[in-house]
């Protein structure tokens, strides 16, 4: 068995995503690393015979087309499983092995490490049934916190597989919480909430409208209302923007007072995105400036983990948005802050921030730069690829004026791009 969080399958979900053989992974890796690769050696790693050292793990970062300490977060998770299969008392003589040993190996290790998400880890944790403490509570809304960052690289498919191991070992051990039970619910909301969102990137609109409702549910039961926020403002994206705009304008009275300035910033700047999108320029502006009043006071980083998304280039996205759609005269200057804001890694937000840039160029009538970002764009969307990325550059073909010749290169490569 491999770890469900691991290297391996991290690392074949890529490959298989991209498309490629082993051969030809080893090839592509070589070439951006200088570097002889054996594809034994990608099969090593992706079966977790050997799992790569770190003098390895940028070249596999540039390889794959994720951080570096993605990379990082995987081995060592490897590295963990190996450790507790290694201590594994599952072939122990029961008469031999001390309850409380057992107990807590079937009950605390396994879960904490995500074996949980295999049929048999399932029925272990039920057979065990281990009391809930701060440890394992302490484990699993860091785990929940993690998952959050993860998004923001790792294809839909393979997220929401890990969601649903998490949030199946969430929902076993709530009924046997008892002090921790809020703290658990929490998680399992956020976790929902994500899982919905996971499951729209995948283009399955039905499922993330079962997880939102269950998220929204989880919040309100433990009686966290942010939760039911978060759950809103994913939700948005999937409805006409008249509707959107009045859930996100609701979503931000479950964030009000202190410690939500980043929730109530980024639901600000969609509603403004939405305002602009049914042409109510003032509501738009008024919301942008909520947006961005909010986020001098937010601190993504120490709020709820859910939020930890919303830095300044997801911000400056939802400003471009908005001011393209409202031909804006601050347009081209939020484009340009946007661009420099922008990190190097290719995150979901990065083609959020390089569509939305590229569509406010066209949009303003500077083509020749909206081509150039549109060219980044395009890359970024296709080595990650997700429904929105999909619908952005079916919005973005369609704006391409066809005279200008280098715009309707563009178009012709999105179309091939959008057809595959």
């Amino acid at each position: 068995m491999m770890s469900p969080d691991g290297i391996g399958h991290l690392l074949r979900g890529l490959r298989e995503q991209a498309a490629r053989t082993r051969r030809e992974q080893a090839e592509h890796l070589e070439e951006v690393s200088g570097r002889f690769v054996d594809p034994e050696n990608i099969k090593r790693w992706e079966t977790e015979k050997r799992l790569p050292i770190p003098d390895w793990h940028p070249a596999i970062a540039r390889g794959y087309g994720i951080p570096v300490d993605a990379v990082q977060r995987a081995v060592a998770a490897s590295r963990r499983y190996r450790r507790l299969v290694s201590t594994s008392v599952l072939l122990e003589d029961p008469e031999e092995v001390d309850p409380v040993e057992r107990r807590t190996f079937f009950g605390v290790s396994m879960l904490a490490a995500g074996i949980a998400t295999e049929p048999w880890g399932r029925l272990a944790a039920a057979v065990a049934g281990p009391n809930v403490d701060s440890e394992i509570t302490d484990k699993l809304v860091a785990k929940t916190a993690d998952l959050f960052v993860t998004e923001h690289h790792l294809p839909a498919r393979l997220l929401a597989d890990r969601l649903g191991g998490h949030l199946e070992t969430l929902t076993a051990l709530i009924p046997r919480s008892g002090p921790y039970r809020q703290a658990l619910t929490v998680a399992a909301g956020e976790t929902a909430a994500l899982a919905g969102w996971a499951a729209y990137d995948i283009g399955d609109m039905d499922t993330a409208r079962h997880y939102y409702k269950t998220a929204a549910l989880a919040g309100r039961e433990a009686g966290h209302p942010s939760v039911v926020a978060l759950a809103m403002g994913y939700a948005s994206y999937a409805v006409a923007p008249d509707k959107a705009r009045e859930m996100l304008a609701a979503a931000q009275e479950h964030v009000r007072g202190a410690g939500y300035a980043a929730a109530r910033s980024w639901l600000a700047a969609r509603e403004a995105e939405e305002a602009a999108a049914i042409g109510d320029r003032e509501g738009a502006v008024r919301s942008l400036d909520r947006a961005t009043t909010a986020f001098d006071y937010a601190n993504p980083d120490a709020e709820q983990a859910w939020i930890r998304f919303y830095q300044r280039p997801r911000l400056d996205s939802l400003m471009v948005s908005t001011y393209a759609r409202l031909r804006h005269r601050d347009l081209e200057q939020s484009a340009q802050d946007a661009l420099t804001h922008l990190g190097e890694d290719d995150s979901k937000v990065r083609i959020a921030v390089l569509a939305d840039v590229a569509t406010g160029y066209v949009v303003s009538g500077d083509v020749d730069q909206g081509v150039e970002v549109g060219k980044r764009f395009v890359k970024a969307a296709t080595d990650t690829p997700t429904t929105m990325g999909r619908e952005r550059l079916a919005s973005l073909a369609g704006l391409l004026p066809a005279q200008h010749s280098a715009a309707r290169d563009l178009a012709e490569n999105i179309r091939a791009a959008l057809a595959v």
